[in-house]
């Protein structure tokens, strides 16, 4: 890239379509919440119901439930640890420990539903409650499968329930404030990004030795849609089963559904048409620690045609020796961040740290440019608000479920390194590798299928 300034004119025309997509995003906010109270729930409330109450769903219950208008009606968890835990702050909620006997015994009390649980039981939690008409707040990654995600996409649709997915950074300022500045034009069409992060979600010691089942874990329903295996303490509930296929989806699920959330959002990407690892075969049964995997796309309005998105995790990182630094007070170049993404433009770099605010590189050629900063945004409360009848959610399902596809597609593809997977989303098929197109759509356990899964 030539490192030229950008001429008064450009710049008067960045800030001005700055200030216009500021303008634009205040005035979406301005309509949510001025919507707070509109018909559409009986009594002006929503009756929440929230599975999986521990950890990320203690969080999550108790972001959603500070909204005024939400009443917590009912708490389920496999844990009765956990479970005794939050019906302690919610005493007036009902409690179970298997969501499907929540929402049969409860659906005519329930109006929203919160999933929170491991990644494997997200979509069977989701469909259930969509099955019931009710609207759906589901952690993220939205779904544990590439099958998993489309469907509950269509089903979202067609029953025009409520839907957001746990991504709560989608609302935050700094990511806001990217995909204005990415789409204002200021670094040109992207040519390409390269995200990454430092976290490890695998696992390569020797195979868990079963253990007892603690006696307030119910091991079956935790298990759910999962094949049947022996509790092990220390490797599953409740911490570390992103690390394990048939529960979680490693660093890529974990940390690339956030990291990639404004890439996606900012450039309108599609549904890439190859996916390619470069990552260290991984264990058996098991996400590696380290994956670097590349994302081709046709063009969208903000890329050139050969636009390509690079992942890295674990301590891989993408080459930087062209990129511009960014600098401290006295001048001295900085290290990238932990987490975060670099958009390589026509005319300039993004820098995008995993929450934070985006920086424009080379520093000289933009250091009379004013980044306007984008409103922040509560992403629970918007979508308590959109279920009183307010602005629509922007994490809705419509948009998740081709963010998780993607993502998804990663995850399998680093289980078969240096084989690109050709993607057909027309037909849901990997067209060239049958071994990874078995793994696009699991089979339910007996006894947990679902209507429209499984």
């Amino acid at each position: 890239m030539a490192n030229q300034q950008p001429s008064r004119s450009n710049r008067r025309r960045f800030l001005t379509r700055s200030a216009q997509a500021g303008a634009i995003t205040a005035a979406w906010m301005q309509g949510v919440h001025s919507a707070v109270g509109s018909p559409g729930i009986d009594g002006g409330k929503v009756r929440l119901a929230s599975v999986g109450v521990g950890g990320m769903g203690a969080a999550d219950l108790g972001a959603l439930s500070s909204h005024a208008k939400v009443e917590v009606v009912a708490l389920c968890d496999i844990d009765a640890q956990r479970l005794a835990a939050a019906k302690e702050k919610h005493p007036m909620a009902k409690v179970f420990s298997d969501y499907r006997k929540m929402l049969d015994a409860m659906h005519d009390q329930i109006d929203a539903v919160s999933v929170s649980t491991p990644d494997h039981t997200h979509a069977p939690a989701a469909m259930t409650a969509m099955n019931h008409g009710k609207h759906v707040y589901c952690q993220k990654p939205l779904t544990h499968d590439v099958y998993e995600a489309r469907q509950l996409r269509l089903a979202a649709a067609k029953a025009k329930v409520v839907t957001q997915m746990g991504t709560q950074i989608h609302s935050h300022t700094a990511y806001r404030t990217a995909v204005n500045l990415i789409q204002s034009g200021a670094i040109g069409k992207v040519k390409e990004v390269h995200s990454w992060s430092s976290k490890t979600w695998g696992y390569e010691g020797p195979a868990p030795m079963q253990t007892a089942v603690p006696a307030h874990v119910d091991w079956d329903l935790w298990l759910g849609t999962a094949p049947a295996r022996p509790f092990a303490e220390g490797h599953y509930h409740p911490a570390n089963w992103r690390r394990w296929y048939d529960f979680g989806c490693g660093t890529m699920g974990d940390m690339a559904i956030h990291i990639l959330d404004p890439v996606f959002t900012a450039l309108k990407l599609g549904t890439p048409h190859l996916v390619e690892s470069s990552s260290p075969v991984p264990p058996k049964d098991s996400y590696g620690l380290k994956n670097q995997t590349t994302f081709r796309f046709g063009s969208s309005p903000f890329t050139t045609d050969s636009f390509v998105l690079t992942w890295s995790d674990g301590g891989l990182m993408p080459n930087t020796a062209d990129w511009p630094k960014q600098t401290d007070k006295e001048g001295k170049p900085l290290g990238l961040p932990d987490q975060g993404s670099m958009f390589v433009g026509e005319k300039g770099y993004v820098l995008l740290p995993h929450v934070a605010q985006p920086i424009l590189l080379p520093e000289t050629d933009f250091k009379s440019t004013k980044i306007e900063i984008a409103p922040n945004g509560n992403h629970y409360h918007l979508f308590i608000d959109a279920c009183l009848g307010g602005t629509p959610t922007t994490a809705n399902f419509d948009y998740a479920g081709p963010l998780t596809e993607a993502v998804l597609l990663g995850v399998l593809a680093n289980r078969f390194p240096g084989s690109p997977l050709r993607w057909n989303p027309d037909q849901m098929k990997i067209e060239n590798h049958s071994e990874a197109q078995a793994l696009i759509k699991r089979n339910y356990r007996e006894g947990f299928t679902v209507d429209g899964l499984a």
